[in-house]
């Protein structure tokens, strides 16, 4: 019979310094803006797609002007995370 392993809880909870949660909040709503972009930015590209796919369907001619501001905002939101921007390529 294999021995009982007990769990403690810990009565103490470690409060992070001001410092560090001003930058986990940053980090947060800056992943947040960015997911927000890229959501746009694939959303336009779905759109542009489905037109280049359509047969007969003539593609809007702003399209290309809202994909690259679209593209434009979601470069910005990644930009945001500074160091964290590197873990997405």
């Amino acid at each position: 019979m294999r021995p009982r392993i007990r769990v403690t809880k810990s009565k103490s909870r470690r409060v992070l310094p001001e410092r560090s949660r001003l930058t986990i909040d940053h980090t947060v709503a800056a992943l947040r803006r960015s997911r927000q972009a890229l959501v746009v930015l694939e959303s336009q590209l779905g759109d542009l797609l489905a037109r280049v796919r359509a047969p007969g369907a003539p593609v809007d001619g702003s399209a290309t002007d809202r994909l690259a501001c679209a593209k434009e905002n979601a470069v910005a939101a990644m930009a945001s995370l500074g160091g964290a921007g590197a873990l997405f390529g």
